[in-house]
């Protein structure tokens, strides 16, 4: 999937925010600017008087010429060895003295006349420039700290929100995913796409995408500045560009492939993970945690392997990019020598040159590093759209017809279905009347669960169809659908939370008599009151505070209470007690009048 065509609906959320983001990033740069440009005519001026002297002065040299083959430059006039060289020579000192205290002065007269520049361009006298220029300085600098808090907390607030968004879609499309296409993927897997990837998503857009505007009109104004200080020298940098952007570009990819390959590992890890956890009884009672241990370490190495062949890509990066940087800057000194030899550049222009053009490494370096970045998070993103642009096999008709009760009953008609190349079903016919149980009977893997399942549509026939009262269960919204359908599996799905909010689910705001009802007719109410907190006890993640039986009566509770016309028993009762049993029995019986039952035994 096309990232522009999974992130375009995203971003249009949050335009407001993102031009908020880009305006305060462009006032940052204004402000920067603004700084330089109140800098740049007295630097200019200062740099400007290093050419009324001899290039030797102003690198701090003496202009003293080179004493000939046997004499001695250490021989002083009063010396009987000395020679006319020697004695001409310290003769010049004092003209070379003078000449310093000349540039001295020169300097101050280009610094006063920078400050006189700076009076003229504000309007302002000497008292008053005193204390202006301070606080223009203080001014354009609490702008440019207020543009990068806005800029900061924008891009945050599109990145939070964007990535919250896609978080919430990707549950929704989790959820409406068929059970066979749960079977098919593991959890862990899943998991990791939406907690995992989604968070690298959310860093990027938060936090690199910055980075990315800062330091990018942060280059583009620097570059402005090249050219206007010498356009020749600006071309010959931009000529050398494409040759520093290849390594940039060619890194970026190899570390968007690795880092899928990571994220992948990572899912392994969630999945093994899961796993041992949720199956800890199991290993522990087989004694097995060495051998879990093991499959754990093996699959942290292999990610280990991954993410080390990314950070040699990361780190081999920037020598690459600062070599070829080097090699450009080297080409650049060789031409303007060139020139300023044959008198077409000064030195203080070359100078004014080089320092804005090392002003801008660090601009490139951090790009370099938010492109190594965002290209992680896009290998996250595609598996993300990925995961988003699968198809749902059960496609749900909001606007079809809905029942709010059964009449007739309901019908399998030459149904078929198979998982992979293994099938299942072959062309079943079956009708149930209302306030009918049917019973179905067989061993283990004949398709009895496979078939209650076509029922509420956790999965969909691949031939063939399922009706209630005449009505195509495909043509009707799911909720209405499901919300005709009470069901107990032997599997008991209970969650983190109180007794009350498991048995209720969703209803929170039903009374508590209602609960306790149904929770007798279950057969549960008798140990629920015998928890530390009754009703509001909670009981861990999947109920493993319970036993399975007391597991078991409250998904028998929660399906009592939804007071469905349809009715599903899936071994409902495989984990109680004969005691329990028979009370469950008993209640069912009662509960089953005038509804539509299946029991699978």
């Amino acid at each position: 999937m096309k990232l522009a065509g999974f992130f375009g609906p995203y971003l249009r959320r949050y335009v407001p925010w993102a031009a908020v983001a880009l305006g305060a990033v462009l006032l940052f740069a204004a402000t920067t600017a603004a700084m330089l440009a109140l800098i740049e005519p007295i630097f200019s001026e200062v740099l400007l008087a290093g050419d009324q002297v001899p290039m030797t002065m102003r690198i701090g040299m003496k202009a003293e010429p080179a004493p000939e083959a046997g004499t001695s430059g250490s021989l002083d006039a009063g010396s009987p060895d000395a020679g006319p060289q020697d004695a001409g020579h310290q003769a010049a000192e004092p003209k070379t003295f003078l000449k310093r205290i000349e540039h001295s002065i020169d300097l101050a007269d280009r610094l006063h006349d920078g400050y006189e520049w700076l009076k003229r361009r504000l309007g302002i006298d000497d008292k008053s420039v005193v204390y202006f220029v301070p606080l223009l300085f203080v001014l354009i600098y609490a702008i440019r700290s207020l543009a990068s808090f806005v800029s900061g907390y924008s891009f945050q607030r599109v990145g939070l929100g964007v990535t919250t968004d896609i978080r919430n879609d990707l549950y929704k499309k989790l959820l409406e995913q068929s059970s066979r296409f749960h079977a098919e993927h593991a959890s862990g897997g899943l998991v990791s796409r939406v907690v995992n990837d989604v968070t690298m998503m959310q860093v990027a857009v938060s936090n690199r995408l910055l980075d990315f505007f800062q330091q990018s009109v942060t280059l583009i104004t620097m570059l402005v500045l090249l050219i206007s200080i010498n356009s020749k020298l600006a071309l010959i940098c931009l000529v050398v560009t494409p040759v520093i952007l290849y390594p940039i570009i060619r890194f970026g990819k190899g570390i968007r492939g690795t880092s899928h390959r990571s994220q992948e590992r990572m899912a392994d890890l969630a999945q093994l993970l899961a796993e041992g956890i949720r199956g800890h009884r199991v290993v522990k009672a087989f004694g097995m945690e060495g051998f879990e241990l093991q499959r754990f370490s093996r699959a942290t190495n292999r990610h280990l392997r991954v993410n080390l062949r990314a950070q040699v890509l990361a780190n081999l990066s920037s020598p690459v990019i600062e070599t070829l940087a080097a090699l450009g800057s080297a080409g650049l000194l060789i031409y303007a020598g060139q020139n300023i030899r044959a008198g077409n550049l000064s030195v203080s222009v070359l100078v004014q040159f080089l320092t804005t053009l090392l002003l801008m490494y660090d601009p490139i370096r951090r790009l370099n590093k938010v492109n190594l970045m965002l290209q992680e998070a896009l290998a996250a993103a595609h598996r993300v759209a990925d995961l988003m642009a699968l198809p749902n096999e059960i496609v749900d008709h909001v606007d079809g017809p809905k029942l709010e009760t059964v009449a007739k009953g309901v019908r399998f008609e030459g149904v078929f279905f198979g998982y992979d190349q293994r099938q299942v079903l072959h062309g079943i016919d079956l009708e149930i009347g209302k306030g009918e149980m049917v019973a179905l009977v067989g061993s283990s893997g004949a398709g009895k669960s496979t078939l209650v399942n076509l029922l509420p549509r956790f999965f969909d026939p691949d031939d063939g169809r399922v009706t209630i009262d005449g009505v195509d269960i495909k043509a009707m919204p799911l909720q209405s659908l499901r919300a005709l359908i009470g069901i107990v599996t032997q599997d008991t799905v209970l969650f983190d939370d109180s007794v009350r909010h498991n048995i209720a689910y969703g209803r929170d705001d039903l009374p508590i008599e209602r609960v306790r009802e149904a929770a007798a007719a279950a057969y549960a109410d008798d140990f629920i009151m015998g928890l530390p907190d009754g009703y509001d006890t909670l009981i861990g993640e999947g109920g493993l505070r319970l036993s399975g039986g007391q597991r078991q009566r409250l998904a028998i509770a929660r399906a009592l209470l939804k007071d469905a016309p349809i009715l599903i028993l899936d071994e409902a009762t495989s984990a109680l007690d004969s005691e329990a049993e028979s009370h469950i029995q008993a209640a069912l019986e009662a509960l089953r009048r005038g509804r539509t039952t299946l029991v699978i035994a």
